[in-house]
Formats: C-alpha cells, structure tokens, sequence
C-alpha cells in the first residue's frame, strides 16, 4: 500500500527535525544525530463505524492496567445531544464477526446539554463493572448498567451537579478507587488558574425521591490544575488513583502562564500526589522542569505503581513515587503531536497524537534522574453538591470490522528510546484519535483508540443515513522482545491467512505470533499465562532460588524456564510439588537457558527450583508459565 502524500511529508519532517534535535527540545550532537533511525512499516488497524446520532466525537476511554476487560472497550462521545457512554465487545477474533455495543444516554435527549465529557472510567470494590461514571463540563454522572426496566429499557442515572463553571474548555479525567471514591480536578474561575482543586466524591445511592444533596471534599491545590492552557484540541486534566494504596491520588498541575512563585503560590508544572489519610504533610510535587517538559495532561498509574504522564510539550514523562525518579521521552515531531491520551501497559506506553493523526507506543530506554519533590499541606474543605436521580435510554446494535493497512514508523532514540505509531490517516479518513486503551486480551502493542474526526456515513436501525461514531483497534509492531510477554495466538485477529491485505501479518524471529513468547513454549491451540520474576536474587555457587507458581483444574502444562545473564552459566531448573516431590527436572543448560515442563498437573501450588552447579554467581530472570485451554 502506498504512503499518503500526509504521511511522508510528516515522516519527512520527522527525520529532518530528528536529525536537527529539535523534535527532543534539545540539540543533538552530530554522532548523537546520526545514531538515531526511523524505519518505515506496515501497521493493521480494524475500525467499527457505529451510529451517531446525534451525538459525535469518541473521547476518553477507559486504561485497564489489571486486565479486567480484556477484549472490551468503553469510552464516550463528546460532543452534541445526548451524548452517550458505550460499550463495545467485539468479536474474540476481530475480523470473524461483528461487535456488540450497548450505549447510555448521559443526559435528557430532549434538552441538548451545554457541556462535553471528559473522562470515563468504571469499577465497583467488586470489579464487576456494573456503574459507569463519566465526567462532564457541568456535573459526574453514573450509570447503573444493572438496575434497568421497561420496554423501551432505560437504566438509573444519578448525576452529581458538582461544577462551579460550565466551561467546556476545562474537562478534567476521573479516578475511581476500588472503594469507589470518585475523583477530578476543576477550577473555581477559568480566569484564574491558582483557584484549581482535586475533588473526592464518596457516591451513595441515588436519592429515592428523585432530588437530594451530597457532600464532596475538595483540597484547593492550585498549579493549573484541572486546564490544558495550550492545547489546540480536546484536553483531559489527569487525575489517576494509586492502584494498590488507597490513600493515594495523583493528577498534573500543568502551570500558569507568567506565574511567579511566592510563599502560598503553586505555579504547576508537576506531578503532584494527595495523600487523602495524613493529618500532616499531604501533597508531593515533582517538578517536570527537571526533565524538560512541560504541561502534564492525561496520567494514568502502571501495575508497579509508575506514573506515566503526556504532556503538551510532546513528551512521555515517567515517574517512580517511590524512589523519586524521573524521565521524560521526547515523541517523534515534538509539541506539533498535540497528545491527548496515555495508556501503560507493562513494557511499552501506549499514547495518541492528536495533532499528527497518530496512534504509538513507547519502549521506554531513557534512565531516569533523581528529582526531589516540594513538600506542602492543603486543608481539604467540605462542600455540598446537589444529586439528581433519574433514568437513561439504552440503545444496542451491532456493526461489522473493517480491516486497514496503514502506514508505521519506529524511530530509535539515541539514548535508546524506541517509538511505534501507525498513521492512521493514510488512506483513511480516520484523524485526531483520543482516547486510547490497552487491549489486556491480547499481546502488548494492542490498542483500543477512539477517532475524534471522520467523514463517513452509515444507517441506524430506523433506517436513517447519519454520522458514525468510529473506535479503531491497532497492532503496533515490537521491534524487539518484551520482557513481560502475553500469550496472543491470533496475530492476524481474525482474518484468514491467505486472504488479508499486503502488510497485515507480522511476525518476529522464533516468534511467529510477535508475542513476545518464544515458539518453544507457545501453544497456537492454547492459552499460556506467563509471569516473569523481575529481580531475582543471584545464585551462588551451588545454591538454589525457589518460586511459586499454582495451576488449575484445567491447566495443561507447568513450564519453568530460566535465562542466566552468563550464556556460560551452569544453570537447572527442578519442579516440586505441593507434597515437595520433585517432579520435573531440566536438560543441561544450553546458551545459559534450562527449561522443566510437567504435562497434565494437577491443581495447586508448585515450586519451580533454579540451581546453579557453577562456581560462580549467577544473574538469572525465571519466567513461570502455565498453560491453559484457549478462551471460548
């Protein structure tokens, strides 16, 4: 498939300010210039075109770090009336069948509301899905996707009037905890942005008699928090709670134009966390200046606890809370990315350039630097919101797939940074892509997107023509292995072998899927679920390191395999069971690599045993793998 005109120019412009350094914000010296690569690729995309009708633009979606929704998206629409949050399952094997969508309204479509949304997300204590919250310019609303009747069906709707401004410039994201406490961030006047604050709602049920009132918390953090001041399209202002520490929220404060700081005065640029417990110190701010950015905008939280964050000087900043380190990496073209989404997903971070058209990830290299925060105390306030009860349309339907090549770039960093994106304009009339999520069914590099702007047409069910709602699901290429692989047995979602587009498959050396699972151990009739041990300890001379690993009722295989750092090392791995009899054993290592498999064991916990028979200390990385039947 050819490259649109728009596309090389910009893969063009790419290399050139690559070449210059401009694209980082730095100067490149010429050896540093010349070590950096951009390689051309063929990238596969699937599209769904469900109606509109009258609302448009999909927005937010939904970052599943956990892996809860698997093959699942939810985002909404932004804009027009009523708006709507949906659902969409498509089919386990994309190209195979249609997907199944289910929308609710967000507001009375009677009314066409004077706002847009923002962020989506979803979750009960139980991670059951069963409420939806979404927020808007104007209030957080929840949809109770469970408590529905009718027949024309409608489920509950409560709707929290909680902004003090209806500007639609300034749409915060939403964290919800697993206690579900709700939380974004506003500013009380637009013209003001040290007037931001972080916001927790603790929702209750909707009020029987249709009217009622609630108290939310609000902490007065200022820094522009809550504002994209240089955006060129939709903003979301990040906000994400910690997902192991319940007490933990963290958002940007993205800055304030011409601000100077003073006693009392949070000019921004941070990531910033709220401690929500303390009774003393409460807020951590680290600034991004330390590592050349600027204007933090959407974050979300990996499953080690990094914060990953965009930003509008187009960077990807990483951040470790815990240890106080830093990076930022510089996306190919720099500020002219506009980005708008972030979506961690172990090893690489998904994102969305707005204003290239462009769906990426990131292998992040870049060491971090040591970046010590500014320490403050913000008095959270009380404040009382009106709750609304009341009931939203549910519509359903099912669209069909419709398969794309368009046109990749990976461009390797001198410092070692690698980025893949797809260009989803090329031939398409796809362009401006939003929100963006992980797709937790398949390998790493799998995306959901949200299109913000197409110009195509289709039929609802009452047999209208209108515009189409448009989410995309991408496959970026890995370049090379990642660490933390996830069994994908379906690299061409759906479509036959010998029937899909030029530049649809792709595949890697001794792994056919690109999985990141060597052929060895990968099953094409079976699902393996695969964990890593990071950081194990060295083994000494003839000593051993024991790990759990515990299988099902179903499971088909236990498999050990160990990867000594030394391709010399003199390495065994021994599999005990839950009674401590040993019963598999590997090989001689060969190229400092032992594997031991038990076929059919039966359900419990095992103990996988790495042995070193050398004479010297071995660095080693164990990776546990069960294998399971294929999902249905």
């Amino acid at each position: 498939m050819s490259v649109s005109n728009v596309a090389y120019e910009q893969s063009c412009k790419a290399v050139k300010q690559i070449i210059l350094g401009t694209a980082a914000g730095v100067l490149l010296s010429p050896l540093l210039a010349h070590a950096q690569t951009v390689q051309p690729r063929m990238v596969h995309i699937v599209e769904w075109d469900l109606p509109a009708e009258a609302d448009a633009s999909p927005g937010a979606m939904v970052v599943d770090t956990r892996g809860e929704d698997n093959n699942r998206l939810w985002f909404v629409t932004r804009i027009g009336a009523p708006q709507r949050a949906f659902r969409l399952d498509p089919s386990r094997s994309l190209m195979k069948g249609s997907a199944q969508w289910t929308s609710w309204e967000l507001s009375d479509s009677m009314t066409p509301p004077a706002f847009v949304t923002g962020g989506l997300k979803k979750i009960k204590a139980s991670h059951d899905r069963r409420f939806v919250f979404v927020r808007t310019s104007a209030s957080l609303v929840r949809i109770d996707t469970q408590n529905c009747s009718g027949s024309t069906p409608t489920c509950e709707r409560t709707r929290w009037a909680d902004r003090d401004t209806m500007d639609n410039s300034l749409v915060s994201d939403l964290a919800v905890d697993d206690w579900n406490n709700v939380f974004t961030t506003n500013v009380l006047t637009p013209s003001d942005p040290t007037a931001g604050y972080v916001q927790m709602l603790t929702p209750g049920p909707a009020p029987a008699s249709g009217t009622g009132t609630a108290t939310v918390t609000r902490w007065n953090v200022g820094g522009g928090v809550g504002v994209c001041p240089t955006a060129a399209t939709p903003c979301i202002s990040g906000i994400a709670a910690h997902p192991n520490n319940r007490y933990l929220v963290y958002y940007s404060e993205p800055g304030i134009d011409g601000c100077m700081p003073a006693p009392g005065i949070n000019c921004g640029n941070n990531i910033a966390e709220l401690n929500i417990s303390t009774t003393g110190t409460n807020i951590k701010r680290w600034p991004l200046d330390a590592v050349g950015a600027s204007e933090p905008r959407q974050l979300n939280i990996d499953k080690w606890g990094i914060v990953w964050v965009v930003t509008g000087s187009g960077h990807l900043v990483n951040l470790d809370p815990v240890r106080n380190r830093m990076a930022s990496h510089a996306i190919p073209l720099g500020d002219a990315n506009d980005p708008f989404g972030v979506a961690p997903d172990d090893d690489v971070v998904g994102y969305t350039s707005t204003g290239l058209n462009k769906v990426g990830m990131l292998i992040p290299k870049r060491g971090t630097v040591p970046v010590t925060p500014v320490l403050a105390r913000v008095e959270p306030m009380p404040f009382t919101v009106d709750v609304f009860k009341e009931q939203a349309l549910v519509d359903s339907g099912a669209v069909p797939p419709d398969g794309k090549v368009v046109q990749g770039f990976i461009t390797t960093n001198p410092d070692g940074d690698v980025f893949v994106e797809a260009q989803i304009d090329t031939m398409n009339d796809s362009s401006s892509p939003l929100g963006i999520t992980a797709n937790r069914g398949k390998g790493q590099g799998t995306f959901f997107y949200a299109v913000g702007t197409n110009t195509s047409m289709t039929t609802n069910s009452q047999n209208q023509v209108v515009a189409v709602d448009r989410v995309g699901f991408v496959r970026l290429p890995k370049p090379q292995k990642v660490k933390h692989p996830r069994d994908d047995d379906d690299a061409e979602d759906g479509w036959d072998h010998n029937s899909h587009p030029n530049g649809w498959h792709d595949s890697a050396t001794d792994d056919d899927d690109d999985d990141g699972l060597e052929n060895a151990y990968d099953s094409p009739s079976a699902r393996e679920n695969v964990q890593v041990v990071d950081n194990a300890p060295a083994i000494g001379p003839m000593q051993s390191a024991d790990f759990p690993v515990t299988t099902s009722a179903t499971s088909l295989a236990l498999i050990g395999v160990v990867t000594a750092d030394d391709l010399l090392a003199q390495i065994g791995v021994e599999i005990y069971n839950a009674a401590g009899l040993l019963v598999g054993t590997s090989a001689p290592s060969i190229a400092g690599v032992a594997a031991a498999t038990v076929a059919l064991p039966a359900p419990g916990t095992y103990k996988v045993r790495i042995r070193n028979y050398g004479a010297t200390t071995v660095t080693h990385t164990p990776k546990l793998i069960v294998r399971e039947p294929p999902l249905p």
